[in-house]
């Protein structure tokens, strides 16, 4: 019997120490990048906004977005499928291909998110033009306050993180996207897909080891924020790092 406790204990030991190990590998040397963020690229853990588990600690996980509109990725294509590892051939249903793991890149505030907002603002000044043509719709009118509230959502409350490329190869990937104060490199699972016969390809995403913690000093700063739906504009900035493993942590938080 105290075998198997002294055992038990070991393996707990063990345990704790290879993880702190991971930890402190992760944030040796310097970061492999460097991201200031704002409570819009960071939400709550399921369970409660900024809530303390029950080990006392506080966590985040990072918030992005897929570009493009429905179900299509605009950069997955059969040869970017072929480089990650699918066979895109007309004869392989992806359906029967399983998930692969590979590198995610994720961009704040880069082309692809911009090329949002200038979407949502075209789609708004066609909106008001109609509705000019014809003041007495309550369909056009309506039709201009959902772009509006449209513009509104992209410019202050939506992540400012978009996914943006996938790659089997992490220093392949950091070459063709060198920026490391915008563009972080991070593991995840992709899973192709196609709707029927519709042109292009979609995909399901899973981010890996996207959470982080809050330091304690901190804590205070953070049950401060709004919850996700009362957001607007940038109340809170928080310098995020990802060491030698891809992974977060944060550095501090300033509002």
């Amino acid at each position: 019997m105290k075998r198997a406790v002294w055992l038990g204990f070991g393996v707990v030991l063990l345990s704790n120490a290879l993880a702190l190990g991971g930890v402190w590998y992760n944030r040796s040397g310097e970061p492999e990048a460097r991201l200031l963020l704002s409570e819009r690229e960071l939400q709550r853990v399921p369970g409660g906004w900024l809530r303390e588990e029950g080990d006392g600690v506080m966590r985040l996980q990072l918030s992005w977005q897929r570009p493009g509109e429905g179900w299509r990725l605009p950069w997955l294509d059969e040869a970017k499928l072929n480089e990650l590892g699918f066979d895109a051939g007309a004869g392989q249903a992806l359906s029967r291909q399983p998930a692969r793991e590979v590198w995610l890149v994720l961009e704040l505030d880069g082309a692809l998110y911009r090329r949002q907002v200038e979407q949502a603002r075209e789609a708004l000044l066609a909106a008001e033009a109609e509705l000019q043509a014809s003041p007495g719709s309550e369909t056009l009118r309506q039709a201009r306050d959902e772009r509006q509230q449209r513009l509104q959502f992209v410019e202050q409350q939506a992540s400012r993180l978009m996914l943006v490329d996938a790659g089997v190869d992490a220093l392949s990937l950091r070459q063709r996207w060198p920026d490391r104060q915008r563009q972080v490199l991070m593991a995840g699972r992709i899973e192709p897909y196609r709707n029927g016969t519709e042109a292009g390809y979609g995909a399901t995403i899973r981010l890996e080891n996207d959470r982080l913690s809050v330091p304690y000093a901190y804590h205070e700063l953070a049950r401060g924020w709004a919850r996700s739906y009362q957001r607007t504009g940038f109340k809170a900035q928080v310098d995020v790092a990802f060491g030698r493993r891809h992974e977060p942590w944060v550095l501090g938080i300033r509002q």
